[in-house]
């Protein structure tokens, strides 16, 4: 259950960002990954070209090669977000049978952004490299898709799929929002359903000689979803979006924060079916122009923030950032 925005700022800076919800716990880390890095825990080994920061996370002390949300040196920004029960995956042997390259999908946004300068890059890719029925954390594939964006604002929406050309659908994202499943052009055409909905008040109605007075201040949005499944929470995620005041770049990070904040979930709300609590784990945001990531933990919701580094880009190793996981509250005097 994620919800991913993508929206430009007055002064025309490009935005990225994304909720991630999850019933398992993880360290969360920040990470700015070097150009030339060797990725070996992995489906197929390979060479990064370009540096790339973002959320990773440590798995028994150790830094997973890989980002659940990330941006590049070029301003190209990825998350990857779940996607049950409709992505369909190849078997590693018929994946290598094809000539291709197998990448496993927790990986995946990885290796795009680490291989990729724009969205005319990624396509291309997309023709060379399948994603395995297999992953580095269990039996069977992790169900996935995609959401990329470049730094002119081109975005897409990648989801795997056999009987596709190249064994991916690709969508042009001109909605500038990501939820789950079902497929992204399932949820452009949902969005039919609520055409009415506007920002002005609903007028009121007239009945015979009976005046129905109108609710007043935001009946307009009446029918907006408010629950969290995928459906509602793309139909609400686009409202905002669309609807939302646009404002400069200064003031952009907080716009995206209060988008997203439309889906955070908190513990106990949404139970998964082996008991578990699926919450907002973090929302994070991206400045592509700038090449700024910021984050709210759900334990933490003050703003902390990362800026690429081109000194980093030329480490050898990753450059790890420790996020502050604990509450803080300012005391005023």
């Amino acid at each position: 259950m994620c919800t991913g925005i993508s929206y430009e700022s007055t002064d025309n800076q490009e935005f990225f960002g994304r909720t991630q919800e999850y019933n398992l716990e993880y360290d969360y880390v920040l990470a700015q990954f070097p150009r030339d890095y060797v990725v070996d825990i992995s489906a197929s080994k390979w060479k990064t070209k370009y540096s790339v920061i973002g959320v990773s996370a440590r798995i028994d002390h150790q830094l997973m090669p890989t980002v659940l949300d990330g941006l590049n040196e070029f301003g190209l920004a990825c998350s990857t977000q779940y996607f049950a029960e409709d992505n369909i995956y190849n078997t590693m042997d018929e994946i290598i049978e094809e000539g291709k390259s197998p990448v496993y999908a927790e990986q995946f946004i990885f290796y795009i952004l680490s291989m990729c300068k724009d969205i005319d890059d990624v396509k291309q890719i997309l023709k060379s490299v399948a994603i395995p029925n297999s992953s580095i954390v269990q039996k069977t594939g992790l169900p996935q898709h995609f959401f990329i964006k470049d730094g002119s604002g081109r975005s897409i929406v990648v989801e795997p799929s056999i009987a596709a050309e190249f064994g991916f659908n690709v969508y042009e994202n001109k909605i500038g929002v990501m939820t789950n499943s079902p497929s992204f052009d399932w949820q452009v055409t949902n969005l039919k359903n609520y055409t009415g909905l506007t920002t002005k008040f609903q007028n009121d109605l007239q009945l015979n000689n009976t005046t129905i007075k109108s609710l007043g201040k935001s009946s307009g949005l009446i029918g907006l979803p408010g629950d969290y499944t995928a459906p509602s929470r793309f139909v609400k995620a686009t409202t905002l979006l669309n609807f939302s005041e646009k404002t400069d770049s200064n003031n952009s990070i907080n716009l995206g924060f209060h988008i997203l904040s439309m889906s955070d979930i908190p513990k106990g709300v949404v139970i998964c079916a082996d008991g578990t609590s699926e919450y907002t784990q973090y929302t994070s945001l991206y400045n592509q122009t700038k090449r700024e990531l910021y984050i709210k933990l759900y334990d933490n919701l003050d703003v902390q923030k990362i800026t690429f580094s081109d000194e980093y880009a030329n480490n050898s190793e990753p450059k790890i950032y420790e996020l502050v996981k604990e509450s803080h509250y300012k005391e005023l005097k």
